[in-house]
């Protein structure tokens, strides 16, 4: 029994360090590493030619894709409000305020606003606003199946990465 926890000690050490390394590199919140530097490659691509999606490859063998990600365009009227003070008559002194307040109380100016639209008011001191923003990049996603990757290393792979990849041992 504790030779079998100390394999699975030192395979867990193992898997923790390659974790921790390979997390530094493909880290999305790091402008300095090896994601950033595909992440700028794909958006250079991306503004030059509109290409958002690339097969990855790995020694010739498709393994995956890497892709763009967008948000999605906005254009709706909302309320914006002009004059807060007037806003905060309104949710005092009338009935439709009150009725919003109850509705968002402790929340933020956007909330009370959105609660307003929500109940078809328009508060005193806001104004309905067009607001159209079209699609931009939000970030990126990559798509590996891990087999593939181990498959298409071949003996390159030492086998003890293999067997976290779930392939045991390379061929």
């Amino acid at each position: 029994m504790e030779n079998n926890i100390k394999d699975m000690l030192a395979q867990l050490a193992l898997a923790d360090a390659v974790s921790k390394a390979v997390g530094e590199m493909t880290s999305t919140r790091s402008n300095d590493n090896l994601r950033a530097h595909v992440d700028s490659a794909l958006m250079d691509l991306y503004e030059n030619t509109g290409a958002s999606k690339m097969q990855v490859e790995v020694n010739g063998e498709e393994v995956g894709t890497f892709s763009l990600t967008f948000t999605k365009p906005l254009n709706e009227t909302v309320i914006v409000c002009r004059d807060p003070r007037k806003l905060v008559n309104w949710l005092r002194t009338t009935d439709e305020g009150k009725d919003t307040l109850d509705a968002v109380i402790g929340k933020a100016m956007g909330d009370v606003l959105k609660a307003a639209k929500g109940y078809g008011f328009l508060p005193d001191g806001c104004a309905m606003e067009q607001v159209c923003e079209p699609k931009r990049v939000k970030g990126s996603m990559l798509k590996v199946d891990k087999l593939k990757v181990a498959q298409a290393m071949g003996k390159q792979l030492p086998s003890a990465v293999a067997g976290m990849l779930g392939t045991g041992e390379v061929e």
